[in-house]
């Protein structure tokens, strides 16, 4: 079974969005790292601190099956129109240890429901 990496950054208040959307089709666990980013944009400053938003950055292990699916998922919260929230990308995986068997037993059951 091949495997990818969703890698996803996103405002913080989004964060229980993308894993509920990303839940949705089909992504079963999440591990959710804190961050903060500068964009483009110039930073807002109040009295001479700056202020930037917290980030979080949620990493997903899935079957290559379930990239596709998930992505979409994502954009949908993720850009509105021409603006964007955040950004979702895939990494394909080449070697991996360490995963739960039972994960891999439901993405393969859930291989074989979509293949009926």
């Amino acid at each position: 079974m091949k495997f990818t990496a969703v890698i996803v950054i996103a405002p913080d208040e989004l964060e229980d969005k993308v894993i509920e959307h990303a839940q949705k089709s089909g992504a079963t666990g999440v591990t959710i790292l804190p961050g903060k980013g500068i964009g483009g944009e110039a930073r807002k400053t109040f009295f001479g601190l700056t202020f930037e938003g917290t980030q979080s950055v949620l990493l997903m292990i899935v079957g290559t099956h379930l990239t596709a699916p998930i992505l979409k998922e994502l954009h949908s919260i993720l850009v509105q129109g021409t603006e964007s929230r955040g950004l979702a990308f895939a990494i394909p995986i080449e070697h991996l240890t360490g995963i739960d068997m039972r994960q891999v037993v439901r993405f393969e059951e859930h291989l074989r429901r979509e293949g009926s």
